[in-house]
């Protein structure tokens, strides 16, 4: 992430255009250290990742494998732990600046690079909620720049080894997220319909993109046929589909997800830029560049097909619900259009504020992250982040527990925290949506005969109901559920402590 031709301002800024991938690699190294500090705690995407890294599979559920494929494989190294945990995220977020970087820089100059990465750090769902618990976004975010980085190269310079990085970025993007086929499918009408970016994206070689893609998503796309059902229920779900829901529902869900995705960043461009936004470009002192021929029309057409199909989602889909990190990965090339459209705000000495809050805010979102635990103090409302793990795993240790065998939480978090201080155990989460409680207990406790080891069942009772052991004990009869009140860490001596209760059954366990 270095330029080749240095701005000629001789300023900490310039400085910073020119060499940011140190910068970044700093503020990476600080987010990890401060994660593993603060708690041992997880919330649920990372806990959701300790429970399907526990193997290599060629599916995990409603979200596509990639991401618990390199946590797997990082596991390997490091075990079921907050650093490995934090260090498989922070790499790929590392990764997705260097490559919205790389995308600015197929048009723009440092500047531009530095601020079409900046600018993702100002969308709210990247910059602070990757940090917060984000795990699939981030990779399929890292993704979509890769993908736009070859394009754009091939457009500019054709060459084989561009159909075969976008073919990877897009295979690999299909295993990071499933919605990233509308990206390609919007991008391929919006790049089909510019004469120049058709006839390069059609060029010599460009059957290797799709049979790379097509190779790197083959084997999870048979388990994907064959667990169809698995794969799509819970994102249906989430997406609230129904047409007894108001259409205007619908499209205030539709406009909160797109203004808390680009909000931040555009009061941001606002504030930094002011007039100079709304001026048109000059044309005989100052020729617009060559690339912006084609550049534009194929950026604010891809962008108005992906609001033109978001609306229609609503409107005729009736899709009552959107997040923010579905939005994200579609919508976050909007700095690089701004750029192409205005690249007068490139001038040198214009734009420094820009700078200066994309700095402030990534010191800002690092400090959150790390007083996140004395936070929960101060709204007296603790979350995952205060549980006392390492004091649970010490009682259940003195209350008979081995640190083997199956565990069986209530809830990922539960499960995933015992196993992070016993990676010896298998765990796995039982609860009653979708159905699944039954068939999930019943596995437990086969795994568990199977590999002649004891059965643990857990429930942290502020999210599980007494409802919740009824099944468990049916499964178990005769068994005494044993209560466990440890206090939260980082809370105040007066905050009433976390309740536990858990059923040890020691091997032998019957089928």
């Amino acid at each position: 992430m270095t330029s080749a031709s240095p701005s000629p301002a001789k300023d900490w800024q310039s400085q910073l255009y020119r060499h940011p991938l140190a910068w970044v690699l700093v503020l990476a190294c600080a987010h990890v250290i401060s994660r593993v500090a603060i708690s041992d705690g997880m919330k649920w995407d990372e806990s959701e990742q300790i429970l399907w890294s526990q193997q290599f599979l060629l599916g995990y559920g409603a979200q596509p494998p990639a991401y618990s494929w390199l946590q797997w494989l990082v596991g390997q190294l490091l075990g079921p732990t907050v650093l490995s945990l934090s260090l498989v995220k922070h790499s790929l977020i590392v990764l997705t600046y260097v490559l919205a970087w790389q995308t600015g820089r197929a048009l723009l100059p440092a500047k531009g690079g530095f601020w079409v990465a900046g600018g993702l750090l100002l969308m709210l769902p990247f910059g602070w909620d990757s940090v917060r618990d984000q795990t699939h976004t981030i990779l399929v975010t890292a993704m979509t720049f890769g993908a736009w980085w070859m394009a754009l190269r091939q457009v500019r310079a054709p060459a084989l080894v561009n159909f075969v990085g976008l073919g990877i970025f897009c295979g690999v993007g299909m295993l990071a997220k499933y919605s990233f086929a509308m990206l390609i499918a919007v991008f391929a009408v919006a790049a089909f319909s510019v004469p120049q970016v058709r006839r390069a994206l059609l060029g010599r070689g460009w059957w290797l993109a799709p049979l790379i893609g097509l190779l790197i998503f083959a084997p999870h796309g048979y388990w994907l046929l064959h667990h169809w059902r698995e794969a799509t229920t819970e994102t249906i779900h989430k997406m609230d589909i129904s047409t007894q829901v108001s259409h205007l529902k619908g499209l205030g869900a539709l406009a909160a997800a797109v203004f808390s995705t680009l909000g931040l960043w555009l009061l941001v461009s606002l504030a930094s830029y002011r007039s100079r936004l709304w001026k048109t470009e000059p044309a005989a002192d100052a020729p617009l560049p060559e690339w912006r021929v084609w550049a534009w029309p194929l950026l604010w057409r891809y962008l108005a097909l992906v609001f033109a199909i978001l609306v229609g989602m609503v409107l005729v889909g009736d899709v009552s619900s959107f997040k923010q990190r579905w939005v994200l990965p579609l919508t976050a090339v909007a700095p690089l259009a701004l750029y192409v459209w205005r690249p007068r705000l490139l001038a040198d000495g214009v734009g420094r504020g820009y700078t200066t809050t994309v700095l402030v805010f990534a010191l800002v979102f690092l400090t959150l992250a790390t007083v996140r635990p004395w936070q929960s103090n101060l709204r007296k409302d603790p979350d995952e982040l205060n549980h006392p793990v390492a004091q649970l795993s010490a009682s259940l240790a003195a209350a008979g527990y081995d640190g083997q065998g199956v565990i069986v939480g209530s809830d990922n978090m539960v499960a995933a925290m015992l196993r992070s201080r016993n990676p010896r155990a298998y765990a796995t989460a039982c609860t009653a949506e979708f159905g699944r409680m039954a068939d999930c207990l019943a596995q437990a406790r086969a795994k568990a005969a199977q590999t002649g080891s004891g059965l643990l069942y857990i429930a942290r009772m502020d999210k599980a109901t007494p409802a919740w052991w009824e099944p468990v004990l049916a499964t178990a009869p005769g068994a005494a559920i044993q209560d466990l009140t440890l206090p939260f860490s980082h809370m105040r001596a007066s905050t009433p402590p976390m309740h536990y209760q858990f059923v040890w059954l020691p091997a032998p366990i019957t089928p």
